[in-house]
């Protein structure tokens, strides 16, 4: 490093002890009787070479090879000025791939890389309770008290203790006016709110530490403080800093008043910063203790003391010098002791920790889209290097002259090649450069679209794609070595150039002429495999998810409208009773419309969400005793309905009958199934009469507030034919239905039947509602809106939009390659075009000939595509819903654009041999 920062003073030492090496021969000499000026000449003959001599010095430190690079530098970009339309087009080729995979990185990053915004993210961990088949539980509240109180290992302990929907009259949401563009565009419906007469916001309850234990910092008054969680302290809020920003603008007045959330007053202490999660994934808009949440959520303070009633996650500090395993084994110990003190604990919890410096891992649904999107990106950028090194090789024939006369004047090969490879670097760096901003700019307006479809009430995401080091870092790391990849087989090539050929500037070099041809022809076999890999299977996914849209669930979607009531909880004065009583004066005025056939009531609607499962198995099988294991009893999904709702659904009784009049009045313990349940239970038999066993073996509630149904024994009375209830991509494998007399739960569902169109219908369905309670908070959508939120779906959906976007970069960047290809062909082969022409060959032969060579290498590359593509398609085949992995439409179809719309590209440049003059031709070299 000195030699490169004192570089003049390190010149001026060696030049003084060169000097002094030589006057001091010098010296001797003269002693010895020799004249002076004599000496001087003799002591430099025999020290010999001065500048010979420091480039020794300076290969000894380094100094030589660092001038090279600078001189290469610098010589690099004299070429890339003194060739600005090679420049633009290798640089927007790599600008397209190096930016699109950036841009995957960066939402990669912000969701599983990047360090929570909080204090020594590196030391934060979980603490999670574990069971038999559940490794992420939550704890209890005095549980949580107890680790706390007692643990040596973590600084401190906070708990998230979930989140519930409040209303209150006293904040003002601005309605959002625009459509979200997203979500339409990529074929997502909404269901439609009616919010009623009071505003809804989601808050989420922490401890009074959660802020200090985190490092949070107020935007405008305090946050929580530890006595803030105490019962009978005045109940207090946080805002969100988005919240007050967008709808209170920034008012500081709003700290020290008084909200009432569910009718209770509550004082607002302060405001979090804007974007502000702590160890959520996306920005509430209320904070409040969990001491509040008996008065705004749906517990009791009898369930928050309960140990066996599960309250919520919690975080801690790992103390200096203290490992993860270490608080692992402490708590584990702790577990034990608590325990034995209290025997009422559940004796099959454990304890797990964890490190939370990140978000944590994608979801397991997601992966296919991960997989699917990184897969993609890394084919486009495949194809960006092979079209820039095809550029490259062109280029590369220009200047093999240049070369030879470099070779010829002693330059090593080794040097070239560091001079090439500096040459495909800064190509490389100046499209990173460029690619960068285009990431962002891009991520940027997609997270302001996703934004604007988001509900206030609902809370915002805070998606930190703003670049940092370590995009950075990845940006210019994938462009070096981006740069070697696309440069260093043309570098290569180019140095295999025969000096005396080149001097000579002959371009009758037949095999280095066939061996770039055929190096140029791998290169289009690759571009165009992977642009092949990237459509067909983005075609695959499209039209399974198209195919979703069409596919028969088993049930009428088209004339079926879905009302949620679940937004009217309890702390909003809905009780189970006024609920019940609000159902069935909706059914009257809904039932009395123009237009609806027919309404009924669930506790949830198909293919919603929602799902729940219970423990099924025959009444004579034998069950785990209570409490002494695992239940391994298959568990099946189920839905408490009305007695018209197979027919109104259009779900036919393929045995026995629906549930009578008595039944839907009375806790009779009987059951409907579906096909699949009398198969897996009763293969070849007759289901109707027979018992089943429902529930958990633990009783009908093991916890409070758990509602899941149980029977010692129901007789089934009809069976129904399978649908796809659970979900749009299999038939339920097991499923019951109840008479909904037996829910212990408010039961928030009402579905209406309509004669046209349901979206029609709406409007009038909305103001119905509001006959019967304006105040009431009711989510509308028809049932074909709701397949749109199939988790398949979605991923189906997704991914072959991803994958379109990238293919459609993939397909330009293909054409363009086949297009210099085919250009820089023609050029080369000038003289021999003019032979043939001179020679008797017609025009449109000559353009046959160069057509049918550009399309051999295209034609191999779309078979390995399609090899590719069918290996890949079977791996995405349960996301297809029903699609042939084989589907000839997208095969064929894809195949044949993409070879018609590269051959064009071919024809374009091609159409020059037919101009060719074959005089011209002939003196071309």
């Amino acid at each position: 490093m000195r030699a490169v920062t004192r570089r003049s003073r390190m010149e001026r030492e060696m030049d003084a002890e060169l000097r002094f090496h030589i006057e001091a021969f010098a010296e001797d000499l003269a002693r010895s009787g020799v004249p002076r000026a004599e000496a001087l000449r003799r002591a430099r003959i025999e020290f010999g070479g001065v500048e010979r001599t420091k480039e020794e010095c300076r290969d000894a430190r380094g100094i030589s090879f660092i001038d090279s690079l600078f001189q290469d530098l610098r010589f690099g970009l004299r070429m890339l000025r003194k060739n600005p339309g090679f420049t633009a087009t290798a640089v927007l080729a790599l600008a397209l791939g190096i930016g699109v995979n950036t841009t995957a990185f960066t939402v990669f990053d912000a969701v599983a890389l990047r360090p929570r915004a909080v204090k020594d993210p590196d030391r934060l961990v979980g603490v999670y309770r574990t069971a038999k088949g559940e490794d992420y539980g939550a704890f209890s509240y005095p549980d949580y008290i107890y680790y706390r109180d007692h643990t040596k290992t973590l600084s401190d302990l906070a708990m998230w203790s979930g989140e519930t929907n409040v209303t209150t009259p006293d904040l003002s949401v601005a309605n959002k006016e625009n459509v979200p563009r997203v979500a339409g565009a990529l074929g997502f419906q909404l269901p439609q709110l009616l919010q009623g007469g009071v505003e809804r916001l989601t808050c989420v309850f922490v401890s009074g530490n959660y802020f200090q234990l985190l490092g949070a910092h107020p935007a405008a008054g305090r946050l929580f403080l530890p006595e803030d969680d105490q019962s009978g302290e005045p109940p207090v809020v946080v805002l969100s800093g988005n919240f007050w920003q967008s709808q209170l603008h920034s008012n500081p007045g709003i700290v020290g008043s008084v909200i009432h959330l569910d009718r209770m007053a509550f004082t607002i202490v302060g405001v979090t910063p804007v974007d502000y999660v702590g160890t959520l994934s996306r920005v509430p808009v209320l904070w409040a203790p969990i001491a509040a949440r008996p008065l705004l959520g749906d517990g009791t303070r009898e369930s928050l003391e309960n140990r066996n009633v599960p309250a919520g996650i919690v975080y801690g500090h790992l103390k200096a010098g203290i490992a993860l395993p270490d608080a692992q084994a402490e708590l584990k110990v702790l577990a034990e002791q608590l325990r034995a003190g209290y025997p009422d604990v559940e004796r099959n919890g454990g304890v797990r920790v964890i490190s939370e410096r990140t978000f944590g891992s994608i979801d397991l649904e997601a992966w296919p889209v991960v997989a699917a999107t990184m897969g993609a990106v890394a084919l486009l950028l495949l194809i960006a290097c092979a079209n820039v090194a095809s550029l490259l090789l062109a280029r590369a024939a220009t200047r093999r002259r240049e070369i030879g006369v470099r070779l010829s004047l002693g330059a090593g090969r080794r040097r070239l090649l560091q001079q090439l490879l500096i040459e495909s670097t800064l190509i490389a760096l100046v499209a990173g450069a460029v690619g960068l901003p285009l990431a962002y700019g891009t991520l940027h307006l997609l997270v302001v679209e996703i934004a604007s479809a988001i509900p206030s009430y609902w809370g915002a995401i805070a998606l930190q794609v703003t670049p940092d080091i370590r995009i950075f870092g990845y940006t210019v790391l994938i462009s070096l070595l981006t740069g070697v990849a696309f440069g260093l087989t043309p570098a290569l090539q180019a140095l295999r150039v025969d000096v005396n050929s080149a001097l000579k500037d002959s371009g009758s070099m037949l095999g280095q002429r066939l061996s770039k041809s055929r190096l140029r022809d791998l290169l289009i076999v690759v571009q165009v495999a992977a642009c092949l890999v990237l459509l067909i299977n983005s075609a695959l996914l499209l039209r399974g998810s198209q195919r979703a849209l069409r596919i028969d669930p088993g049930f009428d979607t088209k004339h079926v409208v879905h009302l949620s009531l679940e937004m009217a909880e309890p702390s909003m004065g809905y009780s189970q009773a006024r609920l019940l009583k609000l159902n069935r004066q909706l059914m009257d005025e809904i039932s009395r419309l123009p237009g609806i056939t027919a309404v009924t009531q669930a506790s949830r609607a198909p293919i919603s969400g929602g799902n729940r499962f219970v423990p099924v198995g025959t009444d004579d099988a034998e069950p785990p005793a209570s409490g002494g294991g695992k239940d391994k009893r298959p568990t099946a999904g189920y839905s408490y309905v009305l007695p018209n709702y197979f027919g109104m659904l259009g779900i036919p009784i393929v045995s026995g009958r629906s549930f009578t009049v008595q039944e839907a009045e009375t806790e009779g313990p009987v059951v409907i199934i579906s096909e699949a349940t009398a198969r897996r239970f009763w293969p070849g038999q007759n289901p109707i009469g027979k018992s089943l066993a429902i529930g958990s073996v633990n009783g009908p509630a093991p916890y409070p507030g758990v509602t899941a149904p149980f029977s010692r024994g129901s007789e089934v009375v009809g069976v129904v034919r399978d649908v796809r209830s659970l979900f749009l991509n299999r038939v339920d494998e097991l499923y019951l239905y109840l008479p909904l007399s037996q829910t212990r739960e408010s039961t928030s569902t009402l579905l209406v039947h309509t004669s046209g169109r349901a979206s029609s219908l709406l409007p009038t369905l909305g103001s119905a509602v509001r006959r019967v309670d304006p105040n009431l908070p009711v989510v509308l959508a028809p049932l074909d809106w709701m397949v749109s939120f199939d988790p398949y779906f979605v991923i189906s959906r997704i991914g072959g939009i991803l994958s379109s976007i990238v293919g459609a970069l993939g397909l330009f960047l293909a054409c363009l390659g086949v297009y210099g290809m085919v250009g820089y062909s023609v050029v080369e082969r000038t003289h021999e075009i003019g032979i043939r022409m001179a020679l008797g060959a017609q025009r449109q032969q000559v353009l046959g000939l160069v057509l049918r060579e550009s399309a051999r290498p295209m034609l191999f590359g779309t078979v390995i595509g399609i090899a590719v593509s069918a290996a890949i398609s079977r791996l995405i085949s349960t996301i297809l819903f029903g699609l042939n992995p084989a589907d000839a439409i997208s095969f064929a179809g894809v195949s044949l654009l993409l070879i018609a719309v590269a051959m064009f590209a071919g024809w374009l440049p091609a159409r020059r041999a037919m101009r060719v003059d074959p005089m011209v031709a002939l003196r071309y070299e």
